[in-house]
């Protein structure tokens, strides 16, 4: 009997591991999906016009996620996923607007993640105080390379 209430238990620690893991993941992959969206449309500012909206943007995009980045302690397949998440973010925004296909859902979608975003900028405060200087650079270049990205199309 022993026995069977010891792997139960250890079957409900795993179980409740996993699903710790997977929300986790899943508030890692929704701002990546929220930083794609915002900068994605700050990127059509920047083919707009409006170098200075794409900036502020990005750096509220990017500071945002990589305060979940830094936070969570996650995998670097977790990380590569959320990546191509945002990646694949950005490129949804801008093509709704080439293909003139940005809607009032497109535009509900960008201002319903610039709050999560801001939420997540409350929330991780003391962390983006804390690792400003670490990822200060890594973001400056991200966005930097987004810029020359979008130069070139």
């Amino acid at each position: 009997m022993r026995k069977i209430k010891s792997v139960f238990t250890t079957f409900l620690v795993l179980l409740f591991l996993s699903s710790f893991a997977k929300a986790q993941t899943e508030k890692l992959d929704n701002l990546a999906a929220c930083a794609g969206v915002v900068i994605g449309n700050g990127a059509v500012d920047f083919y707009l016009g409006d170098e200075q909206s794409f900036d502020v943007a990005a750096n509220i995009a990017y500071s945002a996620y990589l305060s979940e980045v830094f936070s969570g302690g996650y995998q670097q397949n977790d990380l590569q996923v959320a990546d191509q998440i945002l990646g694949g973010n950005v490129d949804k925004i801008i093509n709704a607007h080439n293909t003139e296909n940005f809607t009032s859902d497109v535009y509900e979608e960008v201002v319903g993640c610039y709050r999560a975003l801001a939420k997540q900028l409350m929330e991780g405060a003391e962390t983006i105080i804390n690792n400003q200087s670490k990822w200060n650079e890594l973001k400056n270049t991200s966005i930097e390379t987004l810029k020359r990205m979008l130069r070139a199309g």
